[in-house]
C-alpha cells in the first residue's frame, strides 16, 4: 500500500513530535503492508510566509529517510505537503515552493471545516489556473459537503481528486464524516484513501483495520484500487482509475 497523506516529518507541524515517533509511525505502517509514505506537512497559502520552506522540508525528509534506513524500517518516503487554502489572499506559492505530491502536478489541499463551498470553489480554481490538479484532503470532514455531498460530486466532475481519510471510515472522526465518506466511496467518487496520521497511537498509520473494514462494509469497493493502484498512478503523474 501507499499512504498519500501522512504527517510523519518530526517537529514541523502538529504531527510527529520527534524522530522516535516518526520511526514508530513508519514501522507501524510497514507492518500493516505500507511500502511508501508521502510526507505531507501542513502549509499555508500565503506566498510570502511560505517562501523558502520547501527546501527545509526536503532536508527533513532526507534526514528521516536516513534514520529509517539505519533502523532497517522498509518504508520509502516521498515529498509532498498539505496546503491550507484560506485567508484573504487567493494566491498560492510558486510551484517550486509548493511541494506537490512526489513533484507531480497533483497538490494536496485542505480547507477550514466550516469554509463555504463558494470560497472553496474560488481557491480550487486558482490552483487549477496555476497548472495544478487539486487533491482535496478529507472532503467528508467539511461541513458543506456533509450537508450537500453534491458539492464533492461537482469537484470530481471538474477533475479534482478526492482523498478520503482512514479515520472517517473507521468511525473515529464523527458520524457526519463516516456517513459522507461512505457515500463518496459507494458513489465511486473517491480517488484514494490515506491515513492522515499524526502519531503512532490515536491518529496512526496502521492500515490493517481500514483494509478489513473496506472488505467487510464496502463489498463493492476495491481496496487495492484506492490504497495501491491509484496512489501509485498519482505519484507518477497519471490519472487515477474509478470503478
Amino acid at each position: 500500500m501507499i499512504d498519500l497523506h501522512c504527517h510523519i516529518l518530526p517537529g514541523v507541524d502538529d504531527g510527529s513530535d520527534s524522530p522516535d515517533t516518526s520511526c514508530r509511525m513508519a514501522a507501524q505502517a510497514a507492518r500493516s503492508g505500507v511500502s511508501r509514505i508521502v510526507a505531507t506537512p501542513h502549509r499555508g497559502s500565503d506566498p510570502a510566509r511560505e517562501r523558502g520552506r520547501a527546501e527545509g522540508f526536503r532536508r527533513a525528509l532526507r534526514r528521516l529517510q536516513d534514520e529509517l534506513d539505519r533502523w532497517s524500517i522498509p518504508i520509502r518516503l516521498l515529498p509532498g505537503s498539505e496546503v491550507l487554502l484560506s485567508g484573504r489572499t487567493e494566491d498560492i506559492p510558486d510551484r517550486a515552493e509548493l511541494l506537490t505530491l512526489n513533484d507531480t502536478q497533483y497538490l494536496l489541499v485542505e480547507f477550514y471545516f466550516d469554509a463555504s463551498s463558494a470560497s472553496m470553489d474560488r481557491r480550487l480554481s486558482r490552483v487549477e489556473q496555476a497548472g495544478l490538479i487539486p487533491v482535496i484532503a478529507h472532503p467528508e470532514r467539511y461541513f458543506c459537503v456533509q450537508e450537500n455531498p453534491a458539492v464533492a460530486g461537482s469537484w470530481a466532475e471538474r477533475g479534482y481528486l478526492l482523498q478520503v481519510n482512514k479515520g472517517s471510515l473507521l468511525g473515529e472522526l464523527g458520524e457526519g464524516a463516516y456517513l459522507t465518506a461512505a457515500l463518496l466511496l459507494r458513489r465511486g467518487l473517491a480517488a484514494a484513501i490515506a491515513s492522515d496520521a499524526h502519531d503512532w497511537h490515536a491518529r496512526n498509520a496502521d492500515m490493517r483495520p481500514l483494509y478489513e473494514t473496506l472488505e467487510r462494509r464496502f463489498p463493492g469497493v476495491d481496496p487495492a484500487l484506492l490504497l495501491e493502484e491509484n496512489p501509485r498512478r498519482i505519484l507518477r503523474g497519471l490519472s487515477p482509475e474509478f470503478d
